[in-house]
């Protein structure tokens, strides 16, 4: 089923980001700092088995900004690290439409007059969402005169909570979504998980329940209804004498792969759900008496809709460093790696089948939030090769990945690399200092990694050293 437009809001902020779209300076740049500790890896390995029982440093395991962010809310809209204006020049190979195509556009919107006057207030308000960029101002705008024209209108209610939840007005998003479930609770999941994302403990778990519920049942009921369309084409294709169409066989495969692909968001949007459902008893409803339980449970029926889920298994590995079982920890680790290069590989062979169509959005790759939250768990359990190889590929697909170059530079410090784990604090503090306020917050981790990696150099140096150093 399509999702509103709104919900898409969030993506369509920005150009879609293909993995094609990949320089050869970027991949030089990532990789060069990943090959330094492979070189020095063979010398340091008598080192390193000694200490191999022991757990991750301190710093790493103690710094709160290295643990997993709660996944809360991955399952509705993917965010940046930072959000930046670019500098960089535009592309002469990039289309570039006339001016003169779109005169009269902005006057036309000034004036007040609607943009598709054929269509009903909510479709042209979706229409707004839709564009690129978004036109949310007019959007709400449309959404606000079909409320008072039909005020018990629970789209154009769904829709309006879910645009001021994206534009920060939580108490008004809140209002306009808790009208939309008293109009309509049994239908409608992403009202629920907009205010569970709204909300805090207990309150933010019934808010997930309810909005679970309405998935698990969209998805039985999609599901079988698409299970007999394929058992009555099944049946009229054997009864048919006619050779001219596909074999049963083949038919029968091609409806599954359909059905499956519209199966597919559900499945995904269930199993967000569920992690988000562990993280809340791994967090804020830690303290109640069958929080583990409950917490296992949610893990155990979102892997059953969902078996490779990134969250699910993101959220395990977190589950089972807090029990302590640390081998658990590592398969389940190495069991979302494996599915991130799963997804990574069908969005490239995807995108290679039509390679002219640069514009068009990789969807299937995962979240750069989520694969970063991994790769901290990978550190912390030691796993440092299988970190470095999804940090680069954080790289390629963006080399100036703030977060990325810090976890990179976590992984040289755990491999006994302090040089190469500078080198990453030195890129790092480029990228601070072009962004400006955007990524102050990222200065005080590059602090702690420059400290860690100090701790063993010779001349430790302060920040400000490096800095300069670095002019």
């Amino acid at each position: 089923p399509q999702q509103p437009a709104a919900l898409r809001l969030q993506t369509a902020r920005r150009p879609p980001t293909c993995a094609r779209r990949r320089t050869a300076r970027s991949r030089a740049r990532a990789r060069k700092m990943a090959s330094a500790s492979a070189s020095s890896a063979s010398a340091s390995a008598s080192a390193s088995a000694s200490s191999s029982s022991a757990p991750a440093p301190a710093s790493v395991a103690a710094d709160p900004s290295a643990r997993s962010r709660s996944p809360r809310g991955r399952h509705l809209k993917k965010r940046r690290f930072f959000r930046r204006k670019s500098s960089r020049p535009p592309k002469e190979n990039f289309l570039v439409l006339p001016q003169d195509d779109f005169e009269g556009e902005d006057e036309e919107k000034d004036a007040g007059a609607e943009p598709w006057p054929e269509l009903s207030l909510l479709e042209q308000a979706n229409q707004c969402l839709e564009a690129f960029p978004p036109q949310t101002g007019q959007a709400r705008e449309l959404l606000e005169r079909a409320l008072e024209a039909e005020p018990e209108s629970f789209e154009a209610l769904d829709t309006l909570g879910v645009l001021l939840s994206e534009e920060g007005e939580a108490e008004k998003a809140r209002e306009v979504l808790l009208r939309s479930t008293k109009l309509r609770p049994e239908a409608g999941a992403e009202k629920f998980l907009y205010l569970a994302q709204l909300s805090a403990g207990a309150e933010a778990l019934g808010h997930f329940t309810r909005g679970a519920s309405i998935l698990k049942a969209e998805f039985e009921a999609l599901k079988a209804a698409a299970e007999a369309a394929g058992a009555e084409r099944s049946t009229s294709a054997s009864s048919s004498s006619s050779s001219t169409g596909p074999p049963p066989a083949a038919e029968a495969t091609a409806a599954k792969a359909s059905v499956e692909r519209r199966l597919a968001p559900l499945r995904q949007q269930f199993a967000g759900v569920q992690a988000s459902i562990a993280e809340l008893y791994m967090t804020e409803l830690g303290d109640e008496a069958d929080a583990e339980d409950n917490c296992e449970a949610a893990l155990a029926e979102g892997l059953a809709m969902h078996a490779s889920s990134l969250e699910l298994l993101t959220s395990m590995v977190a589950h089972r460093k807090i029990q302590g079982c640390a081998d658990e920890a590592k398969a389940a680790a190495l069991a979302a790696v494996a599915a991130v290069k799963s997804a990574i590989e069908a969005a490239e062979a995807e995108s290679d089948e039509d390679d002219d169509d640069l514009m068009r959005p990789c969807a299937e790759l995962p979240d750069e939030e989520a694969v970063a939250g991994l790769c901290r768990h990978l550190i912390d359990l030691e796993q440092t090769s299988e970190a470095r190889e999804l940090l680069v590929g954080l790289l390629e697909r963006d080399e100036e990945d703030l977060r990325a170059w810090v976890l990179l530079g976590w992984c040289h410090v755990v491999e006994k690399d302090p040089e190469t784990a500078k080198d990453c604090v030195k890129h790092g503090l480029r990228l601070v200092k072009q962004h400006g306020w955007e990524s102050d917050d990222f200065k005080p981790e590059l602090q702690k990694l420059l400290k860690k990696a100090q701790a063993t150099a010779a001349a430790p140096k302060p920040l400000e050293a490096i800095e300069e150093e670095d002019e």
